[in-house]
């Protein structure tokens, strides 16, 4: 800890306080600036000791008072920037769930499902009707992983307009409908509904998975 003494002193009859300093030249060796320091050759003088302190404090040292009491210079408390990184990390996931390359739209969707929250939800749903096969594998493991909250929102996209998002909601079910936690009874009128899908692929689909559903509905 390096200390810069204040000392008081009288000049032509005024109370000044003198701090000893070091002197900045420019290439003209001309004195362009004096700085407070504690092996400085020079001095500065101030009519207050409080212009004194600060002084000493701004060039970044402690400072011993004229009646020899030290002060230490209050170390500046570094507070850690707040990072708000789910925010970030979903902006940049967000630009490239519609990524020309279907790798790169494949991976964010996966990514995705380590942000349960309404706007992650609400993208996946939309991607469980996407051509991609891979992309909609993703959107559906990745909503299966929320199943328990997320069944009503599955039974809601049985009527979706999209039949290939009607096809994966049935998948969802199909994947769930071993879950404990789910209440697989509330799947039961659902499907039998879908079994008179307009489209035959959800309709033979709704078919076989309605069975599976009722199966391990008996068993429980």
């Amino acid at each position: 800890m390096q200390y810069i003494p204040i000392k008081e002193e009288s000049q032509g009859g005024v109370h000044v306080f003198v701090v000893c300093a070091i002197s900045l030249k420019n290439k003209n060796k001309s004195i362009v600036q004096k700085i407070p320091h504690p092996a400085g050759t020079d001095y500065l003088v101030y009519k207050s000791i409080e212009e004194a302190k600060d002084a000493i404090i701004r060039a970044g040292f402690s400072y011993i008072l004229p009646d020899g009491k030290k002060e230490i210079l209050p170390k500046k408390i570094k507070v850690a920037e707040s990072k708000d990184y789910e925010r970030e990390i979903l902006k940049v996931l967000k630009g490239k769930i519609d990524s020309s390359n279907s790798n790169i739209s494949q991976a964010a969707i996966l990514t995705l499902s380590e942000f349960p929250c309404e706007e992650t939800f609400s993208i996946l749903f939309n991607k469980i009707g996407e051509d991609n096969e891979q992309i909609r594998k993703n959107a559906i493991s990745a909503i299966c992983r929320y199943g328990n909250i997320l069944q009503n929102r599955i039974i809601e996209a049985l009527t979706d307009e999209n039949w290939v998002a009607r096809n994966s909601a049935l998948t969802c079910i199909k994947n769930l409908s071993e879950d404990e936690t789910i209440d697989i009874e509330k799947f039961l009128n659902p499907l039998i509904s879908v079994c008179d899908d307009s489209n035959p692929i959800v309709q033979a689909n709704a078919l076989s998975i309605l069975a599976l559903v009722y199966h391990n509905y008996k068993k429980r």
